[in-house]
């Protein structure tokens, strides 16, 4: 099952629409708000990272060794 992980939900979802048709996809967790701090634990067996506002450091990603899409 594929690991979907949305960082910043509160930027691409204010809370009008459903993360429904994601979570078909695969397990989905989605956080209103990362920081920089949290960012590596959250993202480091995530299929699938969406984010609008969160940066991904360069580290993040090769710690990230499931990751196919951003």
């Amino acid at each position: 099952m594929k690991k979907i992980v949305v960082l910043d939900g509160y930027a691409l979802n204010p809370g009008d629409v459903s993360w429904e048709s994601l979570e078909q996809l695969g397990e989905t967790i989605v956080y209103k708000r990362s920081s920089e701090a949290e960012i590596l634990s959250r993202i480091v067996d995530a299929d699938i990272v969406l984010t609008n506002k969160a940066i991904l450091s360069e580290a993040a990603i090769k710690v990230a060794s499931e990751l196919k899409y951003i």
